[in-house]
């Protein structure tokens, strides 16, 4: 190999950055350069047809998970655009996914900061299987930062609230903290003695606000799961992401109706 020759295939050796070379969480970055390092973080080379063509720069892996979720957990309150700001969740949450599978990810707990004044803490154990309700994922932060919008819209009234596929619970339990609310929290009966922990993790919150939770198990396709007299059922009925099988539509359709009080369904 001659020296022009090495010096081309210096030239065609991407560039490593490392994770601190990366817009920070505390110094507030812009949407445009999130959006970049998130674009950088995405697989480091794309197939077309039998050619590959790859970044310019790459990014060390170490600490890349952390700054992923440093970012889903950030109200990202500096950046006004609300669609943008979902974006960039979405965006961190998918390289969350990929970047070698979160079923390789410990247990932990973490921190979801909902807005100024509430903080939920939840335990994520190690994924076993196909449980994806032991994890936390963007779309669950997403609808629990709307909850306080949606209260107005809803004209909610106080009343018994359900959640379906709960998982590890953040809706649900802003849901009591930030409606002062009955809620409970169902899921299936591998996830539920998780949810109950993270309940109990965020009591303190949930008795200030005036809010109540409690978790049940609900397995969609068991009828005898479902309220079984119109006492039983509930005002209103939240729901994020719940749905990854081509079965879930129907299913989760029918759990909302027999879940939903009648006189709901006339307002």
């Amino acid at each position: 190999m001659t020296d022009s020759d090495g010096g081309a295939a210096a030239r065609d050796e991407p560039t490593r950055l490392h994770i601190l070379d990366l817009p920070q969480i505390y110094q507030k970055p812009t949407a445009a350069s999130l959006l970049k390092a998130l674009d950088l973080l995405a697989e480091t080379s794309f197939a077309f047809g039998h050619e590959q063509v790859q970044r310019q720069q790459t990014v060390e892996p170490v600490g890349v998970p952390r700054y992923l979720t440093s970012i889903i957990a950030s109200s990202l309150d500096w950046i006004r655009d609300d669609e943008i700001k979902e974006r960039i969740w979405n965006e961190a949450s998918l390289r969350l996914s990929a970047r070698s599978g979160r079923n390789a990810a410990p247990s932990q707990t973490r921190a979801f900061k909902v807005n100024e004044t509430l903080m939920i803490q939840l335990h994520e154990p190690s994924l076993t299987g196909d449980n994806l309700g032991l994890k936390t994922w963007a779309s669950s932060l997403l609808l629990a930062r709307r909850l306080m919008t949606l209260k107005a819209e809803v004209a909610w009234d106080r009343g018994r609230v359900l959640e379906l596929g709960a998982g590890t619970g953040l809706v649900g339990i802003s849901a009591a903290c930030l409606w002062g609310a009955s809620v409970v929290l169902t899921d299936l009966p591998d996830i539920v003695p998780n949810l109950a922990k993270n309940v109990s993790l965020n009591s303190d919150h949930i008795l200030a606000s005036g809010g109540e939770a409690e978790t049940r198990r609900l397995d969609w396709s068991n009828a005898s799961d479902m309220p079984q007299h119109e006492s039983e059922k509930y005002h209103t009925v939240i729901a994020a992401d719940p749905i990854y099988s081509s079965e879930h539509p129907k299913l989760l359709a029918n759990a909302i109706l027999r879940s939903l009080a009648a006189e709901r369904w006339h307002k």
